[in-house]
Order: structure tokens, then sequence, then C-alpha cells
């Protein structure tokens, strides 16, 4: 039963809405939102995953090519 209530918990934090605005506030929201800095704030927001991408991606080239350096019998 405990794999069950972890199985429900991950699909319903997958699956669950956020929160939502009533229909009276929900145009000022979306507004709020989506105004002329939405992109420059996605961007920021996105930056630190793209970061840590490229160290790992940097990291694992460094990586193989370090084992590719070494003699054969040392493999």
């Amino acid at each position: 039963m405990r794999g069950l209530s972890k199985v429900a918990g991950v699909s319903l934090a997958l699956t669950g809405r956020v929160a939502a605005a009533c229909p009276t506030c929900r145009p000022a929201v979306e507004a709020g939102i989506f105004d002329e800095h939405f992109w420059g704030r996605l961007a920021i927001t996105a930056l630190p995953f793209a970061l840590i991408l490229c160290i790992v991606f940097l990291a694992h080239r460094a990586g193989s090519s370090a084992s590719a350096r070494l003699p054969e019998e040392r493999r």
C-alpha cells in the first residue's frame, strides 16, 4: 500500500491544477503575468537550468576525452 500512495502522490503532483483565478479576476491575473516583461522573466527563470546543463555536458565531454587518452592496458 505504501507504493500506491507514492504513485498517487506523483500523479496528483503532475496532473494537479495550479491556483486558478475567479472569472472576474482572470483577465487581470493573465495581464499581470503575460505583460511586456514575460520573456525576460522566463529567460531569467530558465537560465540556472541552462547553466547546469552546460556544466554537466562539459564535464561529460571532459570525462570521455580523458578516458580516451588512457593506454589500452589501463582500461
